[in-house]
Order: C-alpha cells, then structure tokens, then sequence
C-alpha cells in the first residue's frame, strides 16, 4: 500500500452499507478501506489497532451512536478526522458532532464523487460540512450571540472567506484569485488573527454569523 494512501474506517450499522461504500472507495487508488465497524465503540476500538486518516462514522448506531464515537476518537486520537455520515438533517445531532471535533459533514445520497473529495479534503485539513450542517451551526451561536462583530476587511480578505465557507483549499483559493498558495495561506493567518479564530470551521461559521461574506 503506498504510504500517501487515505486510510480510512467505516462505522455504520448496516453491513450492507458498508460493504457498498467500501466498494465505491476501492474504486479511488488514493483510499483505502482498513475496517468496518458497527458502532462508534467499534469503531473507536478499530482505531486504536489501525490509527486510520479518516473515520467515516454513521450518526445512528445501537449500543454507542456515531457522536460518542467521535467524542472518544477525538479525546485520544485528535489527529484522526472524523467526517459524520448520515441520511439525516438533524441539528442536535450536527452541533454535537461539531462540538466534539468532527471535520465533515455529509448525507449519505451524496454522489461518489462528493464522498471521495471529502474524505480527500478533510484529510489536507480542509472541514467541509454539508450546506445544512453550516445553517444549524450559524443558527445555534445567533441564540447565544445578539449582536454581531464588525470587522474591518479588505476585498481580497472577504474573497478568501467566502471560498472558506465554500470549503476549497489554499491551491483552489490561490487560482482563482491568481496568488500564490503561500500568499493565501498568510492571509488566512492574518483573518485567524483578526476574528480571534483558530480553525477553518470556526472562520466559516464566524463569517457567516456576522455576514462577512455575500
């Protein structure tokens, strides 16, 4: 197996599901498959023997759901990603995975193609969350947070934060504005520095809590 390959765990309750999903990721030479688990102890269990990139991990699950699989991962295993996987849209479940360290949020109907680019995405650092997944998140910080922050940004800064939002790479970001992937990367420091953030997730739901961004 070549050592750049996504290693990647698949925690879902259905055998059939998984034994699908396995087959569609064989298909990508850059991923592979580890093990399959039915629930989230399983799958944090698999992780301490294999250490994977990437847990693909169902919210629903019997005996341990997919949020407490993802509290356990995270709480020894910080470096593995976590990306939910669901066929539902719930916000309590959304917030849950989010405050516990999730990386990505999909729904299952989603395209092979959209699976593979976020697992791939998710593993360069890139969080991306599904459009209703970034919705609940804003919604549930405007309960806490009455007024909103004004910050002061320069065209290209408001530019960056929407392709953020958008979930797209420095390389992306650094092509479409025609910079360079090292000037993009500086910029997003600066914009970490400016919003008082320290994630990508967390610049996201910030620049749309405080519509800086279009």
């Amino acid at each position: 197996m070549n050592e750049d390959t996504i290693r990647v765990i698949i925690a879902d309750d259905s055998l059939i599901f998984r034994e699908i999903i396995t087959a569609l990721l064989a298909q990508d030479p850059e991923i592979t498959v580890v093990a399959n688990a039915g629930n989230g102890l399983e799958a944090f269990r698999l992780c301490c023997c294999h250490v994977p990139d990437v847990v693909l991990m169902d919210v629903r699950m019997p005996e341990c759901d997919g949020i407490q699989g993802t509290r356990m991962i995270k709480e020894h295993y910080p470096v593995i990603k976590v990306i939910m996987f669901t066929t539902f849209e719930d916000e309590d479940f959304i917030t849950e995975a989010i405050k516990y360290g999730a990386e990505g949020y999909v729904l299952k109907d989603s395209g092979q193609d959209h699976i593979r680019t976020v697992i791939k995405s998710v593993k360069k650092g890139y969080p991306v969350f599904h459009s209703t997944a970034l919705n609940t998140m804003v919604q549930s910080i405007s309960e806490t947070q009455s007024e909103k922050i004004e910050i002061d940004l320069t065209k290209t800064e408001q530019e960056i934060l929407s392709y953020v939002v958008e979930g797209k790479s420095n390389r992306e970001i650094g092509l479409l504005l025609r910079l360079s992937e090292g000037r993009i990367r500086n910029i997003i420091s600066d914009l970490f520095e400016k919003t008082g953030k320290s994630d990508r997730t967390q610049l996201a739901v910030f620049a749309v809590r405080n519509d800086l961004v279009k």
